[in-house]
């Protein structure tokens, strides 16, 4: 799969429709949120065996980041929220969600955010420019995925998921392989992409292979 890249998104279709997918995104990211919790706990720390490396939380004592490289930025995980940041030079958005906010936004910052303390004024209001970073993200996100698959088997994520949805306030999303299907087709479509709850019923109706 080809990484998307920023140029104007489809001008016939509604905002309202672009609206509406980023919502889905942020619900996919609030449940990735957990589950990135419960990989770190797991083998060792899946996050650092994928390639990730552990800091300091810049802000927040106590607490851990993970920063790995991406493409021409860097990916960095925070429990707080989480990002991509393009290197100087690069003119394509960056992309961040905010956990506490449940918020998707592009920005031009090429230094990860401290958690707490979000430049607004780097911000770029514009939905295209949100699609465009929120494609790419989605892309890492579903490579991501496919790699805890491929690595933990296919039970992992949806105990992930059940332990979310014992906690208080826990909101599961997806299915955990309904949620990988529906990143991937975002990455790849962005604006054109299903609403993810449609897409989750059509995997549902659709008949099983036959074994191999």
């Amino acid at each position: 799969m080809h990484s998307p890249s920023h140029k104007p998104m489809q001008p016939d279709i509604p905002y309202s429709r672009k609206l509406v997918l980023l919502r889905d995104l942020r619900s996919a990211l609030r449940q990735q949120m957990f589950f990135w919790g419960r990989d770190v706990l797991t083998s060792g720390n899946l996050l650092i065996e994928f390639g990730f490396t552990r800091l300091p939380s810049p802000g927040l004592k106590g607490t851990s980041c993970y920063r790995q490289r991406h493409l021409d930025g860097v990916i960095e995980l925070h429990g707080a929220c989480a990002g991509w940041y393009p290197c100087v030079g690069n003119s394509r958005p960056g992309f961040l969600f905010v956990r506490t906010t449940g918020r998707c936004t592009a920005h031009h910052l090429h230094d990860p955010v401290i958690p707490g303390r979000y430049q607004s004024d780097k911000f770029i209001h514009d939905i295209d420019a949100t699609m465009s970073g929120a494609m790419l993200f989605a892309e890492w996100l579903a490579e991501y995925e496919r790699w805890i698959l491929d690595r933990q088997g296919a039970d992992y994520r949806n105990q992930c998921r059940q332990m979310l949805g014992m906690l208080p306030k826990g909101r599961p999303w997806l299915l955990a392989e309904d949620a990988a299907e529906w990143l991937r087709t975002f990455a790849q479509h962005g604006p054109r992409a299903p609403r993810a709850l449609d897409l989750a019923s059509a995997l549902s109706k659709s008949p099983a292979l036959p074994p191999k």
